[in-house]
């Protein structure tokens, strides 16, 4: 009995090891969610939508664009042209409150938006920032992620982010914009000058 006991100690001893010198450092495969977002990728491209690179940070103090572009409100959701192609649905922010964001701007700058957005609940964040661009209409879809562990909180429901994005690969002409969350989206113009 003593040599079996040792012989699964042994065992787990050597398998612990050996674990833990051959694991990868990034996050496991997952087949399904590799799934989705190649599907989602071929049905955006399929319907004419590109991915531009945008930069997501938080502000630490408001900043006030020059001659802001006026605002107005557009569908719920990511619209009804817009939401088929995607495989599954992005977690979206809850609503977005108010944003600020120059009428024009020169080819070659970045453009910034500012914007104010409640979460959906106290146990999310902001992740990612997508910008989809199609001829001269562009969606800026801001999606949520789950804060690790299981105490972590927002404090804030809403919080102010800001986004730029690089105008070089926009031919100068006007833009729409849409701004999408779960409620109503926000939709602006601007120039490229």
């Amino acid at each position: 009995m003593k040599w079996i006991i040792a012989a699964i100690m042994a065992f787990v001893i050597i398998y612990t090891a050996v674990n833990f010198y051959y694991r990868k450092p990034n996050p496991a495969y997952r087949p399904y969610q590799d799934a989705q977002d190649r599907a989602t990728v071929a049905r955006l491209l399929a319907a004419g939508w590109q991915k531009l690179p945008v930069t997501t940070r938080r502000p630490i103090e408001k900043m006030s664009a020059q001659a802001p572009a006026p605002l107005h409100r557009a569908a719920l959701g990511l619209g009804a042209d817009f939401e088929p192609n995607f495989a599954e649905r992005p977690k979206l922010l809850a609503t977005i409150d108010q944003v600020s964001a120059p009428a024009e701007v020169l080819h070659e700058q970045d453009y910034p938006i500012l914007f104010t957005a409640s979460l959906p609940n106290l146990r999310a964040q902001l992740g990612d920032s997508t910008l989809y661009r199609k001829g001269h209409e562009l969606v800026l879809v801001p999606t949520t992620e789950t804060l690790p562990g299981k105490e972590l909180r927002s404090r804030w429901p809403d919080s102010n982010y800001a986004v730029t994005f690089s105008t070089t690969t926009l031919p100068p002409g006007r833009y729409e914009i849409r701004l999408v969350a779960k409620g109503p989206a926000l939709a602006w113009s601007f120039t490229v000058k």
